[in-house]
């Protein structure tokens, strides 16, 4: 199950989309990365638009069972306008690494 969240930014309540990243790149541990794989998340990027206006993030999942408890465990909730949309289908020019 592939995931695409978008964040308008800034956030209601005044955050930049840099803030959003930058969230990230500090929260992110061996432990958390540890725990997505074991909740079955095989794919997770994130990026902020150049422009400031959004923050993106695209992940797959082997189901939503397991992303929900993932979510759950490390007490992730969503951004304030978080958009997240199932993505069907999937082809490309390069398989994912």
């Amino acid at each position: 199950m592939w995931v695409l969240f978008q964040v308008p930014c800034p956030t209601p309540d005044g955050r930049a989309a840099r803030d959003l990243y930058q969230a990230r790149v500090d929260g992110i541990s061996p432990a958390m990365q540890a725990s997505a794989a074991r909740h079955g998340c095989t794919f997770h990027r994130a990026w902020y638009a150049q422009d400031g206006s959004a923050f993106y993030a695209v992940a797959s999942w082997e189901s939503d069972a397991g992303a929900t408890d993932f979510f759950n465990e490390w007490l992730i909730y969503d951004e304030p306008g978080e958009v997240a949309i199932i993505l069907e289908g999937d082809v490309g020019l390069v398989p994912v690494p």
